[in-house]
This record gives C-alpha cells, sequence and structure tokens, in this order.
C-alpha cells in the first residue's frame, strides 16, 4: 500500500511540472512581437521614464523619442505600484539576458531581461499595451479555470 501511494504522489508531481513546463511554454509565446524589431541591446542607455504593461513586461523611454518594450523572465508584482525603477547596464549599455529590472522599493528582487523590442511610436505602444493587455485577461481567466495549474507556476 505505501508504494502505491509513493507511485500515485510521485505521478502527480510529473504531471504538475508538466502543466507548469506547458504554462511557460504558452506565456513565452504570448510574449513574442514579430510585428516589432527585437534588440538585442540598447547603446548609450538613460532612462527618461517607464510604465509598468503587467507584471512580466514594462515599457521604458529612453532619450528623445526611443520607446521599448521590455519583457522580463518572471512575474515582477512589485512593478504595478513601484514609484522607482531600476536597470542594470554595463558602461550605459543594456542587454538582453544579462541586465535586470528591479524596483526602487524591493532592489534584491531582480528580474532578468528575456527579450526587448522597439517601439515606432505612441500608436504602436497603444496597440502592443492592448494585446498585452488581453492576453493577461485570458491568461486570469484560464488560471481561474483550472486551479491546479495556477498553483503549479513558478513566479
Amino acid at each position: 500500500m505505501k508504494i502505491w501511494n509513493i507511485v500515485v504522489i510521485g505521478l502527480a508531481i510529473v504531471l504538475a511540472g508538466c502543466a507548469s513546463t506547458e504554462a511557460s511554454k504558452e506565456r513565452a509565446a504570448m510574449y513574442e512581437f514579430p510585428e516589432l524589431e527585437q534588440v538585442n541591446s540598447i547603446d548609450n542607455f538613460r532612462m527618461d521614464g517607464w510604465e509598468e504593461v503587467d507584471k512580466y513586461s514594462l515599457i521604458v523611454n529612453s532619450r528623445p523619442r526611443e520607446i521599448y518594450l521590455l519583457i522580463l523572465n518572471g512575474g515582477n508584482n512589485d512593478l504595478k505600484f513601484a514609484q522607482g525603477l531600476l536597470i542594470t547596464s554595463t558602461l550605459g549599455k543594456v542587454e538582453v539576458g544579462f541586465d535586470s529590472v528591479s524596483t526602487r522599493d524591493n532592489p534584491q528582487s531582480k528580474y532578468n531581461i528575456k527579450r526587448m523590442y522597439r517601439i515606432k511610436d505612441k500608436a504602436e505602444k497603444e496597440l502592443i499595451k492592448q494585446k498585452i493587455l488581453a492576453f493577461s485577461v485570458d491568461e486570469k481567466n484560464l488560471e481561474n479555470k483550472n486551479p491546479e495549474a495556477s498553483s503549479t507556476r513558478g513566479d
């Protein structure tokens, strides 16, 4: 009987891991924007302003009229209420996979930059924000319908 319990628990863990991995893959696919120019770095970075889109993405204004969408490797729940933003850089250069984002209120919680996209203008910025917010709502609805999947998320 004890062996049967161990087998059942083992299977439950494997299935939970698969559900979590599948959800991560789906989320990653949602945060890809082939219509935008993907960049690997921003040279001479000087933040001029920023806004949170959701816990996985934010829009940063750099220098006059340069706008970038940053996709993070995890969900930063502090972004929504943050009074300040910290972005690491090396000699003024921000790089995907190397630099990270944190809030001034919680600087020890760092989230690596997974992807960066250049946004052409304010119209494109609003379009991308609406697209992200739409699938953020879809993801919340999916989590509410499937509580097992939401409890296995690793963020």
